[in-house]
């Protein structure tokens, strides 16, 4: 559990700002992180998989280009993800700006407000719900890659395929303790118990993450080291509440 976790959000940031070789690197691994997140918020307003998809790469050529998004970025304006889904808002306004007759062929509905010239939307909520299902899948992607991990480290590879069977199944009926002690040639309180170390394991990884992600560094660069542990209930509540609906 000790191992080095992902750099924050804000400063993975500040590395992404330098020049050379690390910024480079950076600017690599943050356009990993939040790609996914950002097209499918793009393809919800924009409605057509391939312009999604030049739109992406325009808004993180934009994100790291002089003057752009990661220099202007600051985190006393509040959470990341916050502030690049407020940035995909812009884009998205001032695409449609530029494509009026796109605009509203698309979305219509705009016409009757003034159109997109005029126009002050608060937000898309469905574009927002998608950017953020997304940023879920790979925030929890991310987890398991690194429990999976620790599991081979550890030789719990059978605690590991417990878990897997019983939680992540895409069956229509995951298999009963039972059936998974009988497949391991175990008692099913044995099988529940190693299924729950891994449990245990991707709680604790998860919330190593997340203080990583919702930590900001301080003015020398060092990390923060104030971050409670309600804060990270907090963050899990936000993580997952959206899922629900």
């Amino acid at each position: 559990m000790r191992e080095q976790f992902p750099k924050t959000s804000w400063t993975l940031l500040a590395k992404a700002r330098e020049q050379g070789d690390q910024g480079a690197r950076a600017r690599e691994d943050f356009a990993q992180r939040y790609y996914r997140p950002v097209r499918q918020f793009i393809l919800l307003i924009v409605r057509d998989a391939e312009q999604a998809q030049e739109l992406a790469q325009e808004f993180f050529t934009r994100l790291s280009g002089p003057g752009g998004l990661l220099e202007r970025a600051r985190p006393e304006k509040g959470p990341f993800r916050e502030y690049l889904r407020e940035s995909l808002r812009n884009m998205a306004r001032d695409f449609y700006r530029r494509n009026r007759t796109q605009a509203l062929q698309t979305h219509p509905d705009q016409a009757s407000a003034g159109g997109w010239d005029v126009i002050d939307l608060p937000g898309y909520p469905a574009a927002e719900a998608a950017f953020h299902h997304e940023w879920v899948k790979v925030t929890l992607a991310e987890a398991l890659t690194r429990v999976r991990g620790l599991c081979l480290k550890r030789n719990q590879q059978v605690h590991l395929a417990l878990f897997e069977a019983r939680y992540l199944s895409e069956a229509e009926r995951a298999p009963s303790w039972e059936e998974l002690g009988a497949r391991y040639s175990m008692e099913q309180k044995t099988a529940r118990e190693r299924a729950d170390t891994v449990a245990r394991h991707f709680r604790l990884v998860l919330r190593r993450m997340l203080r990583n992600e919702i930590t900001p560094p301080d003015r020398s660069g060092r990390r923060r080291p104030q971050v409670t542990e309600a804060a990270i209930d907090e963050e899990i509540k936000a993580l997952l509440s959206p899922l629900k609906d």
